[in-house]
C-alpha cells in the first residue's frame, strides 16, 4: 500500500521515497516473517494468544520480532519510520494532503494490531515455556535482517543518497 503512494506522486521525491521505503520494507517484512516462521514451526500456531510470554521464554526471537513490528508500524528509531517519513514528505510536497492523512490514519490502525502482538509477547506471562534451538545460520539471518532495520533508523543518509542517485540514473 505505502509503495503505491510514492508512485502516485510521480515526482523525483516520490520515486526516491519508494526506493527508500522498499529497501527498508524488505528487511522489516522478511525479518518479521522469518521470526514468525521459526516460532510457528515450534508451537504450531500463528494465533496471538499462543504468543503469550514468548518475549520471556524466547527473548532473542521476541525482541527481534518486536523490532520488526515497531519498524513496520513506522515508529522511530527504526528504518520503517524513515521510510514512511519520506513517503509522507513526498505526499505533502505533491499537495496530496488528504492521501497523507489517510496514510497516517492507516499507520495508527496498524499500530493497534502490532501493539496487541507486542503486549501478548512481553506483558502477559504464560505457564507454558517454549524452547527453540536455533542454528548458527538462524542467528546470522536474524542479525542480518534486524541490524539494517536499527542502523538505517538512525543512520539513513547513505540509503537516501543511494536512492537519490538511482533516481538521477533513471533520468529524473
Amino acid at each position: 500500500g505505502y509503495l503505491m503512494l510514492g508512485v502516485a506522486v510521480l515526482s523525483v521525491q516520490g520515486l526516491m521515497a519508494v526506493l527508500v521505503y522498499f529497501s527498508v520494507y524488505l528487511f522489516m517484512n522478511l525479518g518479521a516473517f522469518y521470526v514468525v516462521m521459526l516460532i510457528a514451526n515450534k508451537i504450531n500456531s500463528e494465533e496471538i494468544d499462543d504468543y503469550k510470554g514468548i518475549g520471556y521464554s524466547l527473548p532473542l526471537l521476541g525482541t527481534a520480532l518486536g523490532i520488526f513490528l515497531v519498524s513496520l508500524t513506522g515508529l522511530p528509531p527504526t528504518a520503517g519510520f524513515v521510510g514512511k517519513l519520506y513517503l509522507f514528505i513526498a505526499l505533502v510536497d505533491a499537495n496530496m494532503i488528504t492521501v497523507a492523512v489517510i496514510a497516517l490514519l492507516n499507520t495508527v490502525v496498524s499500530l493497534y494490531y502490532y501493539i496487541r502482538v507486542l503486549k501478548a509477547m512481553f506483558l502477559v506471562r504464560s505457564e507454558k515455556t517454549v524452547e527453540i534451538h536455533l542454528s548458527p545460520l538462524n542467528y546470522i539471518v536474524i542479525f542480518l535482517l534486524a541490524a539494517p532495520v536499527l542502523i538505517l533508523g538512525v543512520y539513513f543518509t547513505p540509503l537516501v543518497n543511494i536512492a537519490k542517485e538511482s533516481v538521477q540514473l533513471l533520468g529524473f
